[in-house]
């Protein structure tokens, strides 16, 4: 459980730090000593000396760069009196916080800082920028005087006064000349799997399979350090991921657990699952995702751990279609030319179509100004490629505002490891080309994109090769990758789907199903006129209803004064 609300006194020291807290998580590290005391809480992952050496070296470079996982921290120097309050590595667990005069207040959610401050203003900048791109673009939270800690960056308390520091820059990870893949594909193998063994637990666990290649590596790394671990999916009952990872699992001897999302979970569980999966989020993303949340409660009773494939596409692929991940208007802006062009674009949405912009004269102004400091108009990026300055973005706030929701969700349950995102395994793949953002923006060509998957079948024939056998939802094999015949056939499947119209509409995880289900009791709640251009949302697509629907619930909640706990 990581909910947690800090109260910290402006103006009176701290004692211990267990007494700042109005709402104590479940607290995973300690440390103290003469100097300074430590707390963290959520999945840190730590080596035997961490607490020596914090001793040493408090500083949020050391603590990000040492201590491994999703996590949130509060360190205490004992000498000053300065409390550090932050986050792991990508900030993918948020923290929200608020200010004045008396005290600070700061949260994993917007909503519970507001009960406790009493804040209830809409933030008519949060509402524009989450219809727009999916997800706040900046650091506004759904309450006007709440903010979203920056990301990779820490918060201190010194005096009464707070104190922003930025830990890492992502950019400088970024590599001018890079290993030609064929080259370094051994070493990066190896390193994977190096790094993986430090996020599998020596308990039991659960792991995360799907029909496509990020599981089914994470599956045979498991395999590959002998662990003891059952492996999960969850869709409709003929869903690929599901009957895929079921092939896989039998294959491999893998004890295996199907979370069906039929006709129970579509009638009896999503609507108060995508409820809470909305407020869990404080309100940045839609109730399209409560398969997420509901998989997590399935699974918290069997492991409190679950090894999963996030970021593992986004990292080794590069990206080449916007979607709900990577917004039209979001792809709008990095791949126009001037920020004149991109703001142009974005008014030509359909989303911008259904706000009420007279509400939004002074937030739009401001919003247009604040993308130009974007990584593709801000001059101090000019040396990354266009795709690089896209990946910058990625790494910074994308992970954490779409798969932070996510994440935030599963962690109130189940403590969810995504391997994928280890800095020393990225400091290692970004020294190669292998890694999507050496590609081209937004490569289409499949040629080109195939570096992409070969890594995962490498890691898969080392650590087990049995699963390299097994079809994907492709509709080919990892081992397929590795040979000139396999190469050919993929080639040729990629032709042969290029010149015919697919149906992608096979509604695997039953979001169709589950808002039509449900489409009444969303629907009651009326999009206020103040944001909305309620002639257009009656007739809004799919994606932009669950949007503007799950927009309007929590702003329901806030006008009504519904306390989350």
């Amino acid at each position: 459980m990581t909910r947690f609300v800090l109260e910290i006194s402006s103006q009176r020291r701290a004692g211990k730090l267990n007494d700042l807290f109005a709402v104590l998580p479940e607290i995973s590290m300690s440390y103290e000593s003469s100097s300074c005391e430590f707390l963290a809480w959520g999945d840190p992952i730590a080596g035997a000396d961490f607490g020596e050496r914090l001793d040493r070296n408090g500083s949020p470079e050391f603590i990000v760069n040492n201590l491994y996982g999703h996590y949130y921290y509060i360190h205490l120097n004992k000498n000053t009196g300065e409390i550090t309050v932050g986050n792991s590595l990508f900030s993918i667990l948020p923290i929200y916080y608020c200010s004045n005069d008396i005290r600070i207040l700061l949260s994993d959610n917007a909503l519970i800082i507001g009960g406790y401050s009493g804040s209830e203003k809409i933030s008519s900048r949060f509402v524009l920028e989450t219809v727009l791109f999916n997800y706040p673009l900046f650091n506004d939270s759904i309450l006007a005087d709440i903010h979203l800690l920056p990301s990779n960056s820490s918060v201190s308390i010194s005096a009464g006064k707070l104190s922003f520091r930025k830990h890492t820059a992502m950019a400088e990870l970024f590599q001018e000349a890079t290993v030609p893949w064929n080259k370094d594909i051994r070493s990066v193998t190896d390193r994977f799997l190096e790094t993986a063994e430090k996020y599998l637990p020596k308990e039991h666990y659960s792991c995360s399979l799907t029909g496509g290649f990020d599981g089914r590596t994470l599956a045979a790394a498991g395999l590959y350090d002998k662990r003891n671990f059952a492996a999960f999916a969850f869709g409709t009952e003929q869903a690929k991921d599901v009957t895929i990872a079921e092939e896989v699992s039998a294959s491999a001897g893998i004890p295996f657990h199907r979370i069906l999302l039929g006709e129970e979970y579509i009638r009896r569980h999503s609507p108060g699952c995508g409820r809470e999966f909305i407020t869990n989020s404080s309100g940045t993303a839609t109730f399209a995702r409560a398969h997420y949340l509901y998989a997590a409660k399935q699974l918290a009773d069997r492991s409190p751990v679950m090894i999963t494939g996030n970021f593992g596409s986004e990292i080794f692929r590069a990206a080449h279609v916007a979607g709900v991940v990577i917004s039209e208007n979001l792809h709008a802006l990095f791949s126009a030319n001037s920020s004149l062009e991109a703001v142009r674009a974005v008014e030509e949405s359909a989303e911008f179509r259904l706000l009420n912009m007279g509400s939004f004269s002074e937030e739009w102004e401001s919003l247009k100004e604040d993308i130009q400091t974007l990584p593709v108009f801000n001059a101090g990026y000019a040396h990354l490629t266009r795709n690089q300055r896209f990946y910058l973005f990625v790494f910074e706030e994308l992970f954490r505002k779409y798969f932070g929701a996510e994440m935030t969700n599963q962690f109130m349950y189940v403590r969810n490891r995504t391997p994928y995102l280890d800095i020393d395994f990225l400091r290692a793949l970004l020294k190669s080309d292998l890694s999507g953002i050496h590609s081209a923006f937004f490569e289409h060509n499949p040629l080109k994109r195939y570096k992409g998957q070969v890594l995962y079948s490498h890691i898969i024939r080392k650590a087990h090769p049995s699963l390299g056998k097994i079809i994907t939802d492709k509709g080919y094999r990892p081992d397929d990758l590795l040979t000139l015949t396999g190469k050919m056939k993929i080639a040729g499947s990629w032709l042969r789907k290029s010149l015919r119209i697919t149906n992608p509409g096979t509604d695997p995880n039953g979001v169709e199903a589950a808002w039509m289900a449900n489409r009444e009791q969303w629907s009651s709640v009326t999009p206020p006129a103040d944001y909305f251009n309620r002639d257009k949302t009656a007739n809004a697509g799919r994606e932009l209803s669950f949007k503007i629907s799950s927009l309007s619930y929590i702003i329901s909640l806030i006008n009504n004064k519904v306390i989350i706990s």
